[in-house]
This record gives C-alpha cells, sequence and structure tokens, in this order.
C-alpha cells in the first residue's frame, strides 16, 4: 500500500455560515474572462482529442494564455453596428510534431475556439463579429518529458472546499438561471455578473445583465424589461434562500444621459470589455475572497500532469467526496502540494482542514477523512479522462 503525506487538522477559524459578513461573485459565460477560459479550456480538449485519433497519445500542451481584445460598436435602442471585431489571441505552448506526423496546432486551437462560442453564445457569431489567431509555440523539451511520464510538471498547490454556503449556491444558482433560462425569455445575453452580498441576515444581488439593443425600441421599453428581469430573477433567488434577497441590475445606467446596458452581441466584448484566461471563476464555479483559493488559472493547462489543473480539480472532488461519505464532517478545505517530478498520486503533502459536524475533531474523524481523501489521491489518473470528456466545467 502506497504511504502518503496526508495531514487531517482541525480549522481554527470559523465557519463560513458564522461570519457576519460574506460576499461571492460568479462571471457568467458571455463574461470575457469567462470566454477566455471556456476557449482555453476547448482548446486543450480539442488538441488532446486530436492528438489521441491520429497519433494515439496525449501530446504536452498548456493553451492557458488566452486573450480576448475588446472590439467596438455603435449602438442605440433598436439599432447596433460593429465597427472593430473582438479579437481572440491565442498562445501557450503545444508539441508540433510527433512521430514524424505535424500537429496542426493553429488551425485546431482557431477551429476549437470558434466550436466554443457557437455552442455557447446566442448571438456572439465567431465568423461575423471576431477575428482569432493563434500564436501557440513549441514547449520545452524538458516538460514534454515530464507528461510522458505522468508526473508533476511543476512544484506548486491546489485547494479547493466544499460545501458551497448559501450564499455561494444562490450566487452560482442565479447566474446559471439567467445565462440557461432568462435568456430564452428576455432579449438578454450571456455577459453576466451576479456580486453577492450577505450582512444582517439579508443577501443583496447586484447584477450587470446586458440587453439585446435590436429587440429594445426606446428607453421606455427598457425599463421595463429590467423591471421583468427583476421580478423574474428575484422570484428565483427567493426560491433557493429563506431570507430577504435584494435584487439590483444595472446599477451604474443613466437614463437621462442614455447610457445604458445595450449589446449586439451579448457580451461587453464588443465594446471596450478585454478579457484574460485565469481572471474568472475558481474551479468550484464561484470567486469568494472569504475562501481559501489557488491563482492558478485551470483552464487551458494539459490534463496530463499539469498540477495547477489537476490539483484545483482534486481538491474540490476530494472535498465533495469527503463531505458526501462522513457525514461527521460539516465543511472541509483541501489543500494538495506537489513537487515536480513526483508521482500525481502522492504529493509533498495533502491536508484536509475539517469543521465537524458536532464538537471537535476525534481520531475517528481523522481516519475517515484520510480514507476518504487516500482513496481520491489513489485515482488521480481518472481525473484526466473526466475533464477530456467535458464532464465537469473548470471556470
Amino acid at each position: 500500500m502506497t504511504q502518503r503525506n496526508i495531514e487531517v487538522v482541525a480549522a481554527k477559524r470559523r465557519s463560513i455560515e458564522n461570519i457576519p459578513v460574506e460576499i461571492v461573485e460568479r462571471k457568467g459565460i458571455g463574461h470575457p474572462d469567462s470566454l477566455c477560459d471556456a476557449i482555453a479550456e476547448r482548446i486543450s480538449v480539442e488538441y488532446s482529442c486530436w492528438c489521441q485519433d491520429n497519433l494515439g497519445v496525449l501530446l504536452h500542451h498548456n493553451f492557458d494564455k488566452v486573450q480576448l481584445v475588446a472590439g467596438e460598436v455603435d449602438i442605440d435602442y433598436g439599432r447596433a453596428q460593429m465597427l472593430t471585431p473582438i479579437r481572440i489571441q491565442i498562445a501557450g505552448r503545444a508539441t508540433p510534431l510527433c512521430q514524424g506526423k505535424k500537429v496542426p496546432i493553429d488551425d485546431v486551437a482557431i477551429q476549437a475556439a470558434k466550436l466554443q462560442i457557437r455552442e455557447s453564445m446566442k448571438y456572439l457569431d465567431p465568423d461575423r463579429h471576431m477575428v482569432i489567431d493563434s500564436y501557440a509555440g513549441r514547449g520545452a523539451e524538458e516538460l514534454q518529458h515530464v507528461v510522458a511520464h505522468v508526473t508533476a510538471n511543476d512544484t506548486s498547490f491546489g485547494v479547493s472546499y466544499w460545501p458551497r454556503s448559501a450564499l455561494e449556491e444562490v450566487v452560482f444558482k442565479v447566474a446559471e438561471y439567467i445565462n440557461r433560462t432568462l435568456i430564452t425569455e428576455l432579449p438578454v445575453g450571456e455577459d453576466i455578473k451576479v456580486m453577492g452580498l450577505r450582512r444582517n441576515n439579508a443577501l443583496t444581488l447586484t447584477i450587470a445583465l446586458p440587453f439585446m439593443a435590436l429587440q429594445i425600441r426606446d428607453a421606455a421599453s427598457y425599463q421595463q424589461l429590467k423591471k421583468d428581469a427583476a421580478a423574474a430573477i428575484h422570484a428565483y433567488a427567493q426560491s433557493l434562500d429563506e431570507r430577504q434577497v435584494n435584487i439590483m441590475i444595472n446599477t451604474a445606467d443613466n437614463l437621462d444621459q442614455n447610457a445604458v446596458y445595450l449589446t449586439l452581441t451579448g457580451t461587453s466584448a464588443e465594446m471596450g470589455d478585454d478579457g484574460a484566461v485565469g481572471r474568472g471563476n475558481r474551479v468550484n464555479g464561484v470567486i469568494a475572497p472569504f475562501r481559501s483559493t489557488s491563482l492558478e488559472a485551470a483552464c487551458g493547462k494539459n490534463p496530463i500532469s499539469h498540477v495547477g489543473k489537476i490539483y484545483n480539480v482534486m481538491a474540490l472532488l476530494a472535498s465533495q467526496d469527503i463531505i458526501r461519505r462522513v457525514p461527521t464532517v460539516r465543511e472541509v478545505t483541501v489543500y494538495l502540494l506537489s513537487q515536480i517530478g513526483s508521482l500525481l498520486d502522492q504529493p509533498l503533502v495533502a491536508t484536509a482542514l475539517i469543521h465537524p459536524t458536532n464538537g471537535s475533531l476525534t481520531s475517528s474523524i481523522i481516519d475517515d477523512v484520510r480514507a476518504v481523501l487516500d482513496e481520491n489521491l489513489a485515482q488521480a489518473d481518472t481525473i484526466q479522462s473526466r475533464m477530456l470528456n467535458r464532464e465537469m466545467t473548470l471556470f
């Protein structure tokens, strides 16, 4: 049996639900940062699939340097024209040649980006509204060797926690409701941001919500649609949490100056808002400044050996598994530290920070958590296939 360095310790600070103020954010799928995350991850998946289908192997790559340069539009109620297209710049590293066969890195990357946009965005057209370029370079030889031996390619750490707090759950689900449901009922786009505040047993959600200019004839119609959206979002949010929920939409609007959130494509990327991989949601779907987190950009990194990706995902899956299988644990944060060149299932240390359901941390809880964490580490190789099969969202 493999002996792993696992530490299970009691959390010293208060549980997230017991602090008086909490802030949580989620960026929607059309936010420029989320677009970059989604494109980077889709390129990683499509590149890996091409290599498997054509070469029978997975090759080194890191496409985690996607950048979005905003375009420019001329827009008003009832009209909109793209003046300057949105530019997507794909950078990173990959393996251009294997077994004497050239790997079409740039073609795969550009087509993957277009495929992702077509599948996720209702109004944004990658051919009409965007220019996509690939500048991916050759990966370092020593890193290609590390990938081949499936060992950690870096000395880094991953961290995640479970369960989500009540506010985190509301913020996450409200954003998904807008992106998946409300967009089919009202003329709104995907570039949303939900910022949640919990204070004095009340929730405030400040929401950036783009409206589609071509479907709105005047300011009065815009105001009515805002009211309709606020009512629908409030009803949904209130169904998730019995506490008072306040909904505030597009608080920067100034109707007198005709400054409102109108878009042609459903994203502010069309008019001055740039984006980059790693600036958005963490692997658990939210941005939570009151929680432990990693600054690694998981999207686009290779799923074979890059601990900046694998250990963050593994920390989340292990946390979820601990909560599911150890009922004496109320809240857990898992930290995984790698050492370059070491086997992925044997981190330098794996730490679980525990809030017991009742009382103090007992030897029985420690043993139960250690066993679940050890089991998750032993299954490190299964994470690769789950990511390549797109069974999980990393942002």
